[in-house]
């Protein structure tokens, strides 16, 4: 797969849903192999194309919550691992959908999501809040924080 430049896009919440629905026993874990494919140089994409509906009848379409459910069911949560996961809902299906001008850089599209994490390695294991979405340099959504103090 990686010779032939084939990308593959992990489904992990449906993928668990609904593989080996029918199994009696020894139940398997029935989701894509995402780390044995990285390791081999495939460019690995995690995504979600069911949201509430017959493939899988919950989630909110967040890709954090599914790259932080990739985390343990693909076993990478290792220290070496952890940084590779990010680029799995971002960098990674940008190139396996041929986006040219994906990234930021000059002259190219303002599209970013600003998240509340201190530590590049650790923006899926926060599960942080996204302080910014913007699209196209205009901000879609912002994130009001309020703290509260009890005296």
């Amino acid at each position: 797969m990686n010779e032939a430049k084939i990308s593959v896009m992990s489904l992990p919440a449906t993928d668990l849903h609904l593989g080996a629905r029918n199994d009696e026993y020894n139940v398997r874990r029935a989701v894509t192999p995402v780390r044995a494919l990285r390791d081999g140089g495939v460019n690995m994409c995690l995504a979600t194309n069911n949201i509430r509906n017959a493939f899988t009848p919950y989630g909110n379409g967040d890709l954090i919550q599914i790259a932080m459910l990739a985390i343990p069911v693909s076993h990478l949560g290792g220290a070496d691992d952890l940084p590779t996961v990010l680029p799995m809902i971002t960098t990674n299906p940008a190139k396996a959908i041929g986006l040219k001008d994906y990234g930021i850089g000059i002259g190219k599209n303002a599209d970013l999501v600003l998240l509340d994490t201190k530590y590049l390695n650790d923006a899926i294991i926060d599960i942080p809040d996204r302080l910014f979405v913007i699209k196209n340099g205009k901000v879609t959504v912002e994130t009001e924080r309020k703290v509260k103090f009890n005296f």
